[in-house]
């Protein structure tokens, strides 16, 4: 006789003949600690454990017969490769280098889906994750006070218009960077809350919570705030009647006006971005834009300079702090480096895939599309697996119990 036991952190513990056995973990959570926590881990800037295994992730999709993922890839890039063949790049290697780079964030999320998408229960691996991750931070608080903490944490010194003020990375490059990896799991427990105010709920939507904020990354803020308000609103109009959510919701407002209110280091980065003492959400927007318009225009504003031809561009004579085309954002690196073309045609893809797969009908889905179009208009950058796991979430079948019907009545 067997018998399965829920844990409180989402884990199940097997009892067979009386006796317990070690907790079991989801089968993908190894590998999804590996990117979300270690993926970046000691390598030098910009280059991922992903990157690396990128072409052991392609042989295993070979052996899943999905052979024809690296031909799909180069016949979509195909008019861009000969439109700058016959305009000319400053310098081959650094496209080819950009193209390989492209194609290793294209194979990591294409796999990483695929084996989303065959797994029984993806809802326990975003609660073990979080949980993860959560024990984590708390390492990270106690390492707050200590000479470590700049190996979890982050202030940006030596960065010119920074806030100075620690930041929670934990083992990524950046805050901004581990602020994107938590979009997904905080979409999922929040809307999980709403749907579902259960305790177990609550804890779970915490534990992701406190992580989220300490990051201080308003950008993710944002986006994530915005695509949760706009898929409740859809999606569970219906809840809002009730005397618990108006209590939830009432609850929530006087919590985050406490904590823009009361002086702590979110209040304090949030004035230094409003007032432009903190000019990252600048750079990250507009000025990017202004940049990318200029590099563009020094070949064609229709197609671009080339794939890594941005970084070869002199646009330190703007004055917006940028020196070469490094653009941090991810449409203004598309029209740098596409052009135009790539811009309407990024856009236009995001767009059909919405009506294509019916977006709109699973909250999840509607909020991760919302924050993946916000991301890649104030941050993120042309390779940026993130940003594609995020759009591949939006579009894919994930979480049905959430949506607005059921399959048979759509």
């Amino acid at each position: 006789m067997t018998e399965a036991v829920v844990h409180p952190l989402g884990l199940v513990k097997v009892r067979a003949e009386g006796r317990s056995r070690p907790l079991a973990v989801h089968k993908y959570l190894p590998a999804a600690i590996i990117y979300f926590f270690l993926n970046s881990a000691g390598l030098p800037a910009g280059l991922f454990l992903t990157t690396i295994f990128s072409p052991m992730l392609y042989g295993w999709l070979y052996f899943e017969k999905r052979r024809w993922v690296s031909t799909r890839f180069l016949i979509c890039l195909s008019p861009f490769f000969i439109a700058h063949f016959f305009q000319g790049v400053a310098s081959p290697y650094f496209y080819v280098r950009s193209l390989v780079l492209l194609w290793t964030a294209y194979i990591t999320v294409y796999a990483l889906c695929w084996a989303l998408l065959r797994t029984v229960n993806l809802e326990r691996l975003f609660d073990e994750l979080i949980a993860v991750n959560f024990a984590v931070f708390l390492v990270a608080i106690s390492l707050s006070v200590t000479p470590a903490r700049n190996i979890l944490w982050n202030n940006e010194e030596n960065v010119i218009g920074a806030s100075h003020l620690y930041r929670l990375k934990l083992l990524t490059s950046e805050p901004s960077v581990y602020s994107s990896l938590m979009v997904p799991l905080i979409v999922f427990a929040i809307l999980r809350l709403i749907k579902t105010p259960t305790r177990h709920n609550l804890g779970y939507a915490i534990m992701v919570a406190l992580p989220f904020l300490f990051c201080q990354s308003f950008e993710g803020i944002s986006d994530v705030s915005v695509g949760v308000a706009v898929a409740t609103l859809v999606s569970f109009r219906h809840l809002l009647r009730r005397k618990s959510s108006l209590i939830f919701l009432t609850a929530l407002a006087a919590l985050l006006a406490l904590l823009l209110l009361v002086p702590n280091p979110i209040s304090e980065r949030l004035v230094q971005v409003t007032t432009g003492s903190d000019s990252s959400a600048h750079s990250r927007t507009i000025f990017s834009f202004l940049v990318a318009y200029t590099i563009a225009s020094s070949k064609s504003l229709w197609w671009g300079v080339g794939l890594g031809q941005g970084k070869m561009v002199d646009v330190s004579n703007l004055g917006l702090g940028f020196t070469v085309g490094i653009i941090p954002n991810a449409v203004a690196g598309t029209f740098a480096e596409l052009g135009i073309v790539g811009v309407v045609v990024r856009l236009a893809v995001e767009i059909a895939l919405f009506f294509r797969t019916r977006v709109y009908l699973n909250p999840f889905r509607l909020a991760m599309f919302i924050a993946a179009f916000g991301f890649q208009l104030s941050g993120s950058y042309l390779d940026n697996a993130q940003e594609y796991l995020m759009w591949s979430l939006a579009f894919g079948p994930f979480f049905p119990d959430m949506n607005r019907y059921k399959p048979e009545e759509t």
